[in-house]
Parts: structure tokens; C-alpha cells; sequence
């Protein structure tokens, strides 16, 4: 493909990234429901894998030092993304459901950290760019330790929470990659230059959203017979995760204008914690808890997070200005 069409693929990938969604759980649903007995659990691992590694070799070093510069935004952004987006969750969650994995798998969906969609919309927006990735990056790793005791904080008192395993399990989706990653980078630098990863920019992107949506069609396969069997259960969940994204969406403005935050700062944080790395969610999820309820509401948050961010495309602008 060359480097136009690649350009344009992107675009074109980006722009109806919820269509993309949608369909990876439809046919994810068909799959499930008609071949119960394939199990393709095996999968997740390695596509989040790539979907990290992907991500991490097109990624300059220099964004980091300038960003750094301004510590106040980073801050901001840190608490947003890991103590507010999963307090609220918890919150919302526990305001309408009475099933504690369930509780808990909205819990997971708002501690993991952003994904990669969190630069996309900040560009889209206008925002700055290099912020979000630094946010990301530097969530990737505090996840590590963060996400195993956000759940034991809010949820271990009536769901068991294998601590020890989810920090074993983040460790391999979290520094594998990343390591993986920052090779390939170093090793293309020195052989060919930063010419060659400025080319194939556009395709790293793509790479990692397709990887996501096979997490996704994989996590919709392995729950097809329960959703399907029961349509409201997973109706329901919709309904709280669109009332959990849309207060998400509207705390981190608030926060963001309190804080004092300009237009351009504002939009990675709110973003940030607004537009989780779901993939990792599903991926724990099944490796740590034997419970479908609570990667079914990942699955929900997952059916509802790309379009409320795309509502909220048009909203967040006009508070913040």
C-alpha cells in the first residue's frame, strides 16, 4: 500500500472507528453462538501485545522532555485517569447494579489505562498531542501496581481479587511490549533512520486499532450464548455504562476548568480518563476472574465508549470554550 492510500486507510479507519466496533461484536455474537465449542481465549494476550508494541515504536523520545516541562497538567491528568475515572465508575456502577463482579468489571473497565485512541482524539480535537501520549506511557506502567489495588480498594471486600496474578498478568501486557517496542524502535534508527517511522506512521495506528477489535470480537465470541440467551442483561449494562461515560465525560470538564487548565490540556485529560485501554480490561478479565458477569461489562462499556466519546466530540469543545 503505498504511503497516500495508507494515509487515507487512517483516515478512513478512524473516522468510523464505532462502526468497526459495533461489527467486531456482531460477528463476534454469530461466531460464539454458532461455534461454542472454539475457544479463542488463547488470543487475547498476543493481540494486546501487539497492540501495545505497535504503538511504542513510532513513539519520540522528545515529546517526553517537553512535556515534562509542565508537571501541573501531568498531574492533573494522573489523578483524572487513575483515581477519578475509576471512583466514578465504582460509583455509578454501584448506584444501579446489585452484582458485585458485575460492579467490579466496571471497576476494572475505569482503572485500566488510556488507550491509544486518547492521541487520536486529542488531535482530532486540537489538543495536545504529545501530553496524551506521555499520560498514556506513564499510566501504562503505574497500571502495574495501580489496577490490582484500585479493585482491592473498592471492590475486595465482597469479590476476591487476585492481586498477585494481576500484577503478573500487566506485567507481561505492560513491559514485554513496551521493551519489544523500544528495540524495534532503536533498532530501525540505527539501521534506516527516523525517515523510515515517519513513513510508516500511519500504519501503526491501524495495526493496534485492528488488534483491538479482535480482543473484541474474541471477548463478544466467548459471552455470545449468555448475551444472546438474555438480551436485557446486556441492555441494562448499555444503560449504566452510558450514564458512567457521560458523567466521566462531564467530570473531567469540570475538573479541567477548575483547575484552570487552557483549551489544548484540558482535551488530553478529559479524554484520558474518559477513553480507557478496554483491551487490557478483557484481557485481565478472563485471565484473573472466572466470573462472565465481569467481562460482560467490559463488553458493554466497550459497545458504549467510542460513541459517547464521539457525542461528546461535539460537546466538550463548546463547555471548554
Amino acid at each position: 500500500m503505498k504511503l497516500d492510500g495508507l494515509v487515507r486507510f487512517n483516515t478512513v479507519f478512524r473516522k468510523f472507528m464505532t462502526l468497526w466496533v459495533f461489527l467486531s461484536i456482531f460477528f463476534g455474537l454469530v461466531f460464539g453462538y454458532y461455534f461454542p465449542e472454539v475457544k479463542l481465549s488463547c488470543l487475547v494476550l498476543p493481540l494486546v501485545f501487539l497492540m501495545i508494541y505497535v504503538m511504542i515504536v513510532p513513539t519520540r523520545f522528545s515529546l517526553f522532555i517537553n512535556v515534562f516541562r509542565s508537571p501541573r497538567e501531568i498531574i492533573l491528568g494522573l489523578i483524572n485517569i487513575l483515581v477519578i475515572a475509576p471512583l466514578i465508575a465504582f460509583a455509578i456502577s454501584s448506584l444501579f447494579i446489585r452484582e458485585h463482579s458485575t460492579i467490579a468489571g466496571f471497576t476494572l473497565a475505569g482503572a485500566v489505562p488510556p488507550g491509544g485512541m486518547n492521541a487520536a482524539w486529542t488531535g482530532l480535537l486540537g489538543g495536545n498531542v504529545p501530553l496524551a501520549i506521555v499520560l498514556q506511557a506513564l499510566t501504562l506502567v503505574i497500571s502495574v501496581v495501580q489496577v490490582p489495588y484500585t479493585l482491592q480498594f473498592f471492590v475486595g471486600t465482597y469479590v476476591k481479587i487476585p492481586v498477585t496474578l494481576l500484577m503478573r498478568s500487566l506485567a507481561v501486557l505492560v513491559f514485554l511490549p513496551l521493551t519489544a517496542g523500544f528495540i524495534t524502535r532503536y533498532c530501525i534508527l540505527r539501521a534506516a533512520g527516523e525517515d523510515v517511522i515517519d513513513k510508516m506512521r500511519p500504519l501503526f495506528p491501524v495495526l493496534s486499532g485492528m488488534c483491538a477489535l479482535g480482543v473484541v470480537f474474541v471477548a463478544s465470541s466467548l459471552q455470545a450464548v449468555k448475551i444472546i440467551s438474555n438480551p436485557s442483561a446486556i441492555s441494562y449494562l448499555i444503560l449504566v455504562a452510558v450514564i458512567y461515560y457521560a458523567v466521566l465525560f462531564i467530570a473531567g470538564t469540570i475538573i479541567s476548568r477548575f483547575a484552570g487548565l487552557n483549551y489544548v490540556n484540558s482535551i488530553p485529560v478529559i479524554y484520558g480518563g474518559a477513553t480507557k485501554n478496554l483491551s487490557i480490561a478483557i484481557a485481565l478479565a478472563l485471565s484473573a476472574f472466572h466470573n462472565p458477569c465481569v467481562v460482560l461489562s467490559i463488553i458493554a462499556c466497550f459497545m458504549v465508549q467510542m460513541p459517547m466519546a464521539s457525542v461528546f466530540f461535539k460537546i466538550v469543545p463548546k463547555i471548554l470554550k
